[in-house]
């Protein structure tokens, strides 16, 4: 993969998307440090889990690779924006943004815009 170069994935839409998830990103993460790879595996783990469960229609996965590190959106076809739950930390439900948001350099979620119904969520590792 060039840097710069956007690569798109299109999920099955049951638990199976996770470790689908995780294997695209290991690769797009080739290179990078030991930590960075397993954060980025997790994260995104956590991101589409989220967009299985509680989002609808197909999902997508996006990450971008550059110099300064990597970006991942996961889109689906709900247009709930997520939102960070108050809970125990050990919740059974409701921790994957509070991990996503602890873990991440940055993170967010928008519609998803051009006329596609639903929404993406993103992070980044620097």
């Amino acid at each position: 993969m060039s840097v710069g170069q956007v690569q798109v994935w299109v999920l099955p839409s049951d638990l199976s998307a996770a470790s689908e998830a995780r294997r695209h990103v290991a690769r797009v993460c080739e290179g990078m440090p030991e930590d960075a790879v397993y954060s980025a595996r997790l994260l995104v783990t956590e991101l589409v889990s989220n967009a299985v469960l509680h989002g609808r229609g197909t999902v997508v996965l996006t990450a971008t690779r550059d110099t300064a590190g990597i970006r991942v959106e996961v889109h689906d076809e709900s247009p709930d924006l997520p939102m960070i739950i108050d809970g125990p930390v050990l919740a059974e439900h409701g921790a994957g943004l509070r991990l996503v948001s602890a873990l991440a350099s940055t993170w967010g979620s928008s519609p998803r815009g051009r006329g596609q119904p639903g929404k993406r969520v993103w992070f980044t590792l620097l």
